[in-house]
């Protein structure tokens, strides 16, 4: 958001493409992976990232950062792929030193705005050790259709169609079919798909 003022003690990560792209001109910044999980019942995206010195940069800067599903800031509702990966390659020019950590600390001004402003219904992570939710029991019907939608997932060959099965088939998310969740076979699949087309620092 144009208007939005973070901390004076932090950066945001425009500014370090461009402190990134002033070292390092012919660097760029790279999707690792991503996938979609659940802790404590709840969602999350997580993303990681690389940012290369060179086109042969052997050792990366690699970030990961995640976001809550749905993002529970104005900043990050329905973006929160596109958040998570910002925050991802501000990290992963920091893990290149590539930014002085000296000047800011390592987390960005965007992660810290989108921490800001919580949703109403916004509450701390319970713990895990002691609040597990129950495994649910699917039924003949829902393991049926569980399996023709781990064909589907098996014959996508594109990243939105991958986004749209996970957001379709929430309910599934843990139905196991064939020695695997359907969460577990969306993610699978998504690491075998080719990676999205690279993001150069903006020149």
């Amino acid at each position: 958001m144009a208007d939005y003022k973070g901390p004076k003690d932090y950066i945001d990560v425009a500014a370090r493409i461009a402190e990134f792209r002033d070292k390092y001109p012919t660097g760029s910044l790279q999707q690792v992976k991503y996938e979609f999980v659940q802790v404590a019942g709840k969602d999350w995206i997580v993303f990681t990232a690389a940012a290369f010195r060179t086109p042969e940069d052997p050792r990366p800067g690699v970030g990961t950062a995640w976001e809550p599903i749905p993002g529970p800031t104005p900043y990050t509702r329905d973006s929160e792929v596109q958040n998570a990966e910002t925050s991802a390659w501000g990290r992963a020019i920091v893990a290149v030193l590539a930014a002085d950590t000296k000047k800011s600390p390592i987390a960005s001004a965007e992660e810290v705005r989108n921490r800001e402003v919580k949703s109403p219904d916004s509450k701390p992570l319970p713990n895990v050790t002691k609040s597990l939710p129950k495994q649910r029991v699917f039924t003949e019907a829902e393991m049926a259709y569980a399996k023709t939608v781990l064909a589907e997932i098996s014959a996508t060959e594109d990243r939105q169609k991958l986004r749209e099965l996970w957001i379709r088939e929430k309910e599934l998310h843990e139905c196991k079919v064939a020695g695997t969740t359907i969460l577990d076979a969306i993610n699978a699949r998504s690491a075998r798909l080719p990676e999205d087309k690279p993001v150069e620092a903006a020149k």
